[in-house]
């Protein structure tokens, strides 16, 4: 149950949602892009979600039907579409991001001339790098977090609760291997994005002033209509570390852009906090 209604939270309410957004919504901006993201979109039903969507029912329905080693390639099978469906939608994604191997024709509209630039554009494989392991690793939570609970469970049943340690056990292994990467992944995909999307960098970062040695803020509440960050709790020096690897580097502020090209401060500030409290 678990496993179906993650994939169908993933797939049905927001998948299929956000194709009728993509018409509705975002008509113009569908007519423009639509020659790109349109094909990428479309290997990623034909390649990736027939593939999860066929062996998903023997997965979850076909474990008293059919053999041991037949069910578990099905599994198999489900996580190879799920991790082929992020590498489509995830390329479609960076490409909105970091758009290249394409031209604009007489209706101006995108079209693709490099294919293998627009799928491996300049983002992409940091952020798939990156998605990817925040699905390996909110895995091992919800395992752990399910084991724990039979775990707890068995105890004051007095049942034997050898599946639920086994349980436990890998998904906190499998946690305590993947957090490390996903810290060396989010750091190469900051320092991808500083280069590629810098003003985004700064709305993160809550910086408006481009300065020598700048600070991580912590806490505050970015004020765009005064240009700073009131009430900000910062670490000196901390956010130029960060992000040029430099104490003293120095990290532009959102004033080096027009203010028509600078991005909602409040939204990309607090979101990538909520991120990384998660």
């Amino acid at each position: 149950n678990l496993i179906f209604t993650s994939w169908a939270v993933g797939v049905v309410v927001s998948g299929v949602v956000m194709t009728y957004q993509f018409g509705t919504n975002w008509s113009v901006f569908s007519d423009r892009t639509g020659p790109v993201l349109g094909p990428l979109l479309a290997y990623e039903v034909l390649a990736a979600f027939f593939l999860e969507a066929g062996f998903l029912g023997v997965m979850l329905f076909g474990r008293q039907r059919v053999g041991r080693s037949l069910h578990f390639f099905a599994t198999l099978m489900v996580a190879l579409g799920t991790l082929m469906s992020a590498f489509w939608i995830l390329s479609a994604n960076s490409w909105m991001h970091t758009p290249a191997g394409y031209a604009v024709n007489d209706a101006g509209q995108f079209v693709g001339t490099d294919w293998w630039a627009v799928i491996f554009n300049p983002s992409f494989p940091y952020r798939l790098v990156h998605m990817v392991l925040a699905s390996y690793l909110a895995t091992p939570f919800v395992v752990g977090a399910v084991g724990a609970y039979h775990l707890l469970k068995t105890r004051a049943l007095q049942l034997d609760n050898t599946e639920a340690r086994t349980m436990f056990s890998m998904a906190m292994w499998m946690a305590a291997l993947v957090a490390p990467l996903q810290i060396l992944a989010g750091d190469l995909h900051g320092l991808n994005t500083l280069e590629h999307q810098p003003a985004k960098i700064a709305a993160m970062e809550g910086h408006f002033e481009t300065r020598a040695g700048a600070p991580l803020i912590l806490f505050g509440m970015p004020n765009q209509r005064e240009e700073q960050t009131d009430y900000a709790i910062s670490i000196p020096k901390l956010g130029s570390l960060i992000l040029t690897h430099d104490p003293n580097g120095v990290v532009r502020g959102l004033k080096e852009w027009p203010e028509q090209e600078r991005p909602p401060v409040a939204i990309v500030f607090w979101s990538f906090r909520v991120m990384m409290a998660i």
